[in-house]
């Protein structure tokens, strides 16, 4: 992720992040392209309506939810956006 390689699709770039499809879970994911973790608040808040409004559209009608836990690559921020799956005990048997 420090050189940001173009592995997966990218959805959406600006001079301060990427969002790209996650190379290990294929979803949106929201990159800062400073090799960081500690941002400001209005840094912060705009890698999340990028990648928001980059999910939305990707996802279209699934609803989704945004994952800031970082979990494989915890000294560079990023932050996921995932569909959100009701667990099989809630859905609705199938015939």
């Amino acid at each position: 992720m420090c050189v940001l390689s173009k592995l997966t699709e990218w959805l959406y770039e600006d001079n301060s992040v990427v969002v790209l499809l996650c190379e290990s879970c294929n979803v949106p994911m929201v990159v800062l392209r400073d090799h960081k973790v500690a941002v400001s608040k209005e840094t912060k808040d705009h890698l999340i309506d990028v990648l928001t409004r980059t999910a939305a559209t990707y996802f279209a009608t699934m609803e989704f939810y945004i994952d800031e836990h970082m979990r494989q690559i915890p000294n560079h921020l990023h932050v996921h956006a995932r569909v959100r799956v009701d667990p099989w005990w809630r859905r609705e048997p199938t015939s």
